[in-house]
């Protein structure tokens, strides 16, 4: 019995019709990317708006002598005249070194207090995941509520931090905390370090959280006691960790103006006038829009400068390499 097969066609015909399903595929290809374009555009067109046009405007206004105090005269042309006047002025400069000395200030103190409370968090104890949910408050808090919260701690007549203290019995007299120069940036970098604390042990926290327990067991049965284990097994997993932690820290200390605005306003005898308050200073109270977006790239090279060096060391430090 002979059984007959569907005629397959011939080889032109096979050909035509793979040409025409590949043609298909490829419109079909075409058609899925210009929707994902169109779906992509007005992101980009609202990036561009809001992030990518005020850049490029501030750099170009940076090398002109703008300043809306004197709107007859038009901006004039001063090249790298905005940034070099910066680099000469005490007062910039000055601030320059309030704003490291702070951004130390909380790096060296902010660092192993959120690694000894992610240790703390990380162990299992009652009530685990309410302490948790409860230390990111001080984070959550807006600058603004921060400074007035802390004003009335730190105030010198009916603050709670003089009242404690007299309780206590460790002062007689109310003392005006905020108003001595030595010791009011330190305490203005205490609050922020308090509103910043949360969101580093939670950053430590997760990475405790990544470590294999299996590490422990090993290290416990080559005979590690506790530091040793902490050195060479918990330390290599928070380098990552303490990297992003110490580019968070500098952003937030070249960036701070709410906190010293509410509390001191640059005072006493501008002692706490940090980069930040000076810029603010710069652009809104002398007008001066030239100066104030140089200075505003200033703070972000040297911002990026910090970033590379940081990473080398952490790279140094963790014995990776380029």
């Amino acid at each position: 019995m002979l059984v007959k097969y569907p005629r397959q066609g011939t080889r032109v015909e096979i050909a035509y019709r793979r040409a025409q399903t590949a043609t298909r595929r490829l419109t079909f290809r075409r058609r899925r990317q210009l929707v994902g374009i169109l779906l992509v555009v007005p992101s980009l067109a609202l990036i561009f708006s809001v992030m990518l046009y005020p850049l490029l405007y501030s750099l170009w206004i940076s090398v002109y002598d703008l300043n809306v105090t004197t709107p007859w005269l038009p901006p004039r042309f001063v090249g790298l005249e905005n940034y070099t006047d910066i680099l000469k002025e005490p007062t910039a400069l000055a601030a320059f070194g309030r704003t490291i000395l702070f951004g130390l200030i909380g790096i060296g103190f902010g660092i192993p207090l959120a690694i000894s409370l992610a240790l703390a968090l990380n162990r299992p104890f009652r009530l685990r995941g309410i302490v948790r949910a409860l230390i990111i408050i001080p984070w959550v808090i807006p600058g603004t509520v921060q400074g007035l919260l802390w004003a009335r701690i730190y105030d010198p007549h009916y603050g709670a931090l003089n009242g404690l203290l007299y309780q206590l019995g460790i002062i007689r007299e109310p003392v005006p905390w905020l108003l001595e120069p030595s010791r009011a940036l330190f305490l203005v970098a205490l609050v922020n370090l308090w509103a910043t604390l949360p969101l580093m042990t939670l950053l430590y926290l997760a990475a405790l959280q990544g470590i294999p327990p299996e590490l422990y067991e090993a290290a416990s049965l080559d005979g590690a006691d506790g530091i040793r284990q902490f050195r060479y097994v918990t330390l290599p997993f928070l380098l990552p960790i303490t990297l992003i932690v110490l580019i968070l820290k500098t952003i937030d200390a070249f960036a701070l103006f709410d906190i010293v605005y509410v509390l001191t306003g640059g005072g006493p005898a501008r002692s706490t006038e940090v980069i930040g308050y000076y810029l603010f200073q710069a652009a809104f109270q002398r007008s001066d829009y030239g100066r104030a977006s140089a200075l505003a790239w200033l703070i972000a090279l040297l911002t990026l400068g910090l970033a590379v060096l940081y990473r080398r060391l952490t790279l140094r430090g963790s014995g990776a390499e380029e």
